[in-house]
């Protein structure tokens, strides 16, 4: 299992996981909180790596099971603790120990952001909007009607127009 104790606030364990993967070809696919289960800010993050999953997953298919990786965030005294299992540990427990060294690459990119995002320095805004938490719901569509017409399109062409007088 690997373990690191933060200090910082969640909002910054996030966006520092979000740019420390984004740092290595990567990104977050998912984010579950648990606030309702459980008291306290504990939250999953489900992270990519694509270039570095391929070659496990190629050599044996069985690692999806374990792919992708996750990293949990849990409230853990005067911070939080970031923990995730070992990759080495998908080798063992599959029995192919011959692709260590593949699981070995995945997993100091999980201890590197990891440690990234736990002892990220420079300041963060707490409240930049990222793709995820937009609501789509009360959006106006681009397309007005079954032939793709927009409203752009017929703006002061008289055919939507009030009639002047």
């Amino acid at each position: 299992m690997l373990q690191i104790h933060s200090t910082q606030p969640l909002a910054k364990i996030e966006a520092g996981l979000r740019s420390a993967a984004g740092r290595r070809s990567g990104h977050i696919l998912a984010i579950s909180r648990f606030d309702e289960l459980m008291p306290g800010d504990a939250t999953a993050f489900t992270m990519c790596f694509t270039e570095l999953y391929a070659p496990l997953l190629s050599a044996d298919v069985r690692f999806a099971a374990f792919l992708p990786c996750r990293i949990a965030v849990c409230p853990k005294g005067d911070g939080y603790l970031l923990e995730t299992i070992s990759p080495c540990e998908f080798t063992r427990l599959l029995e192919r120990r011959d692709l260590d060294p593949l699981a070995a690459t995945v997993e100091r990119t999980l201890r590197a952001v990891m440690e990234e995002a736990a002892h990220r320095t420079e300041p963060v805004l707490e409240h930049v909007p990222t793709e995820d938490m937009v609501n789509m719901r009360l959006a106006l569509p681009q397309r007005i009607d079954c032939h793709g017409t927009k409203v752009e399109e017929l703006a002061g062409t008289g055919a939507i127009d009030a009639q002047g007088g």
